[in-house]
């Protein structure tokens, strides 16, 4: 793949990141532009999760009434009774809470999730922007070991169970645009992190980091 502007790129995939977060909310009037954003965004870094979201934006915005939605949003994610789709991920790790350093106080809900990805993300692109090579890429192998410690361990179980329950589409293409922006980050992150071991030198340059 060609070279990009990494700080653009990552730049959407942090936004991307903080928007698809917002979509585990109940839904309301404010997430059309939500919507739109995140579609702008992941165009960017993510193809086949931004065609999905620009899927669940028409069928929202075909909505004058977003009851029906919430109440999908409240038989997935809330209840009363059982969770048809629980967004807890130590509900699908057997209890155990598989994070590493940074990650033991981080909460286990998929918005907080996405969330903390936002995060790292966002102190990666400081540490980029103040030329601090060597800190950016210590960001960007903690989200590669939380992706696959974490997020990549029970999302797809998680995606799958919204798939086979949901009554509308908006949230089997929410699930399957969320796996299909995860696998891409994951090969983003370890795309970078590869280009940077190949490269010897104490500093990396930015330009020489492929994504």
């Amino acid at each position: 793949m060609e070279t990009k502007n990494l700080l653009n790129h990552e730049a959407s995939r942090m936004a991307a990141f903080r928007l698809l977060s917002d979509c585990y909310f109940l839904p309301d009037p404010s997430l059309s532009e939500k919507l739109e954003n995140l579609e702008s965004n992941l165009a960017n870094v993510c193809e086949p999760a931004a065609e999905l979201i620009q899927s669940m934006r028409k069928e929202f915005q075909a909505k004058i009434d977003v009851e029906p939605l919430k109440v999908d949003f409240s038989k997935l994610f809330v209840g009363p009774y059982k969770l048809l789709a629980a967004p807890y991920g130590s509900v699908y790790l057997d209890g155990e809470r598989k994070m590493m350093g940074d990650f033991k106080d981080a909460p286990d809900h998929i918005s907080a999730e996405l969330e903390f990805m936002y995060y790292l993300i966002f102190k990666e692109i400081e540490a980029f922007a103040n030329s601090d090579t060597e800190t950016a890429i210590g960001f960007i192998q903690k989200q590669k070991s939380f992706l696959e410690d974490h997020l990549m361990a029970w999302v797809p179980v998680f995606a799958k169970s919204i798939i086979e329950s949901a009554d509308k589409p908006f949230y089997s293409n929410l699930a399957k645009a969320t796996v299909s922006f995860l696998k891409e980050s994951h090969r983003v992150v370890c795309s970078v992190l590869e280009a940077g071991q190949q490269n010897s030198e104490k500093h990396v340059e930015i330009n020489s980091l492929r994504v």
